[in-house]
């Protein structure tokens, strides 16, 4: 197996098996802890033939014995990792184009991933992520729906799910924030970490949004303020912190410091690979050096990563500033 997060082959249940023989030592470790949990009620030799016959299956439905497998040991660290990477609006699968993407999910929504809860959970936020960037609020909303009864006993995709349904919902009314981020905060304080980072700086830029179109312009800047905006905070984290406060600083008038915030959105994105941040960080260029070179340079090139990503959202938006007309 390779190392944690990072296969990528297909999804089988020999890959499953070798994942579970890592983290145990063995086949035989893995059904003497399975014969333990069931009382005893099978010999440790016969779970073994059990599990080298679904070895074989491929990514064919696993039966009773996949089924088991699944509930006594959920899944493997390595192919857990790689799913909460695509279902994560923040991770550095949404810099891949949308077709790829696609397929990608198609890869893994299959058994065995998809016959366990954590799998139909990532797989269901991947999918609503991908049609917000193919501007299908319809279907996004469907596979929200899909991941909400899975994620109660994950806050990470509590708040993943929050915030997606609040991005639905600002379409509708921009100017109030989203009662799907009420529970969020107490969430967040249950998280460490870079994903912490991350999701409390989405969390910051919905509510920011919605103070924003109210008017709020000072309570917006002040939330995004108190972001942590250390080394060692995630890029994205960062990027996030300095495009909300370049927004601010565009609407108090205070151009220079704008400018200033916009460009460092942009270096942080880059810096870290987020080629989708970058280009709307870039976008907030644009809307900040109105009507000069270094505004039709950054079009171009932001219009170009959206291409680049075949991603309808974000060349709606290349269009709207393109228009002096974004949101």
């Amino acid at each position: 197996m390779a190392a944690r997060g990072q296969n990528s082959g297909q999804p089988t249940w020999a890959v499953y098996l070798d994942g579970l023989v890592e983290e145990h030592g063995s086949l035989a470790a893995v059904a003497e802890r399975m014969a333990a949990l069931h009382g005893w009620r099978e010999d440790v030799e016969s779970i073994t033939r059990a599990l080298r016959r679904l070895r074989l299956r491929g990514s064919l439905p696993g039966g009773k014995w996949g089924d088991r497998l699944l509930r006594t040991f959920g899944l493997p660290a390595s192919v857990d990792a790689r799913l909460r990477f695509m279902g994560s609006y923040h991770s550095r699968f949404v810099d891949l184009p949308v077709s790829l993407c696609t397929d990608l999910v198609q890869l893994w929504d299959r058994p065995p991933t998809s016959e366990s809860r954590g799998g139909r959970l990532w797989l269901s936020l991947a999918r609503a992520t991908l049609a917000l960037r193919a501007r299908h609020p319809d279907e996004a909303a469907t596979h929200l729906a899909t991941a909400k009864p899975l994620a109660t006993d994950d806050p990470a995709a509590q708040i993943e799910l929050a915030l997606s349904e609040s991005l639905l919902d600002s379409r509708a009314r921009p100017t109030s924030a989203s009662a799907a981020l009420a529970h969020v905060p107490e969430l967040l304080r249950s998280l460490t970490g870079p994903d912490a980072d991350c999701l409390r700086a989405r969390y910051v830029g919905q509510v920011s949004h919605a103070l924003n179109h109210a008017g709020d312009i000072d309570g917006a800047e002040a939330l995004h303020f108190a972001l942590p905006d250390a080394a060692t905070t995630h890029p994205f984290a960062r990027s996030r912190r300095a495009n909300g406060l370049a927004y601010a600083r565009f609407r108090h008038g205070d151009l220079a410091a704008a400018r200033e915030h916009a460009r460092l959105a942009a270096r942080h994105a880059g810096d870290a690979g987020h080629v989708r941040l970058r280009a709307m960080a870039l976008l907030m260029v644009v809307r900040v050096t109105h009507g000069t070179p270094e505004a039709a340079e950054s079009l171009a090139r932001a219009r170009a990563i959206a291409h680049a990503l075949e991603d309808a959202t974000l060349l709606s938006r290349c269009d709207a500033a393109e228009r002096g007309r974004l949101p």
